[in-house]
């Protein structure tokens, strides 16, 4: 549950601050887009930071998490999802994917989710919980996050969970670092106030649109193989040609039930001892936690708060002047483009437009001239 207005306000009296940072807040600075930091909580424009991918975001975090809570029941999700697909497509105002295969794709890999996802074993289940976070040398930094689902193991740990519903790739290794901040701060609130050691704390991302396939290798032995929860079955078309044939199908034959199963997207027209070699389940990108990566986060973000007041000090100015030097516009962008609440902001377009109209001016006034050695000084 979100602390309110009254709640904000007495945990800045407690610890004598006048700001409540929260990660999304740095990482719009730092990671984002500074101009629409600086429209967002320096110049309070209000800017409609709404994009397809926040719109299902929502809905895909508040259906998990409402069956953790047992708001819902399992079965409900699958309905829930599509009377949202259906809301969505229905309204022309709301923002679209890219292209129909993308949104086949993304809506194809969430059905699945909610029809197959796994409920952790576990207890003390808790979602959206708030936590506290005190960073920098004199505890200046006072961080309240909130955790998307929370419990507690079978071995004791607590295991706090991050919903996702990106791709993988933007999860590679060369980028988990800076992606588990967020996570990592959260368990170093658990551990500052709940005084839970850092071994006992487990993070992970819960990748939604994927699914840990776990099966059996012709030696016997089992392995695994991470894919989009919607082609799962197309992409293990080989190894089940394999096992077909092994088990005495000629090739036409297998060649016809395979193209079935991927249909589909499910083995039911299988034989049972095939079905039985293949295994799904949630794909867990897992967070190590130690105390020595914590610190490592706790002192970075530190440094990030402080770089984001050191520009909030500059007059209007010299903020514009940076950000022009620093974070000129790039149209070819995606972020930019299509998901900064500023630079898709009307408020942007038409400062570009006026800027455009100016430059115009301009030229056609050094032109309009009646002297011809203006045009040959200028190309001369």
């Amino acid at each position: 549950m979100r602390l309110s207005k009254e709640q904000r306000k007495g945990v800045m009296q407690k610890y004598g601050v006048n700001r409540l940072w929260s990660f999304s807040r740095v990482q719009c600075f730092i990671d984002n887009c500074p101009w629409e930091y600086k429209a967002r909580y320096i110049d309070h424009l209000d800017l409609n930071d709404e994009n397809v991918y926040t719109i299902w975001g929502t809905v895909a975090h508040n259906l998990i998490e409402n069956l953790m809570t047992k708001k819902i029941k399992y079965e409900d999700m699958v309905d829930r999802f599509e009377q949202a697909m259906f809301t969505w497509e229905t309204d022309v105002t709301k923002p679209r994917f890219d292209s129909e295969k993308i949104k086949i794709g993304y809506f194809g890999n969430l059905d699945e989710y909610f029809k197959n996802t796994q409920i952790p074993i576990g207890k003390d289940f808790k979602t959206e919980k708030p936590v506290l976070i005190r960073l920098g040398k004199d505890k200046q930094y006072v961080f309240v996050g909130y955790i998307d689902t929370e419990y507690v193991d079978e071995q004791g740990n607590t295991v706090l969970i991050d919903y996702k519903t990106s791709s993988k790739s933007s999860f590679s290794k060369a980028k988990l670092p800076k992606k588990a901040m967020q996570l990592m701060l959260y368990a170093i609130g658990k551990h500052q106030f709940s005084h839970i050691p850092y071994e006992k704390i487990k993070c992970r991302f819960d990748m939604m649109k994927y699914t840990t396939v776990h099966y059996r290798q012709e030696n016997g032995k089992w392995a695994d193989s991470v894919q989009e929860r919607s082609k799962w079955v197309s992409k293990m078309a080989k190894k089940l040609l394999t096992k077909l044939k092994k088990h005495g199908i000629d090739e036409d034959k297998a060649n016809e039930m395979v193209q079935v199963a991927s249909l589909n997207n499910d083995l039911s027209n299988m034989p049972q001892d095939i079905q039985d070699q293949f295994q799904l389940n949630n794909y867990y990108i897992e967070i190590p936690i130690t105390q020595e990566a914590c610190e490592k986060v706790a002192a970075k973000v530190a440094e990030d708060c402080q770089q984001i007041l050191d520009f909030e000090a500059l007059d209007n100015d010299d903020q514009i002047s940076w950000l022009e030097v620093n974070h000129p516009y790039n149209p070819d962008d995606y972020f930019e483009t299509h998901l900064c609440s500023y630079h898709t902001s009307d408020i942007f377009k038409q400062k570009e437009g006026k800027l455009m109209q100016d430059n115009t001016d301009e030229f056609a006034e050094m032109f309009a001239d009646d002297d011809d050695t203006v045009v040959e000084d200028m190309f001369s």
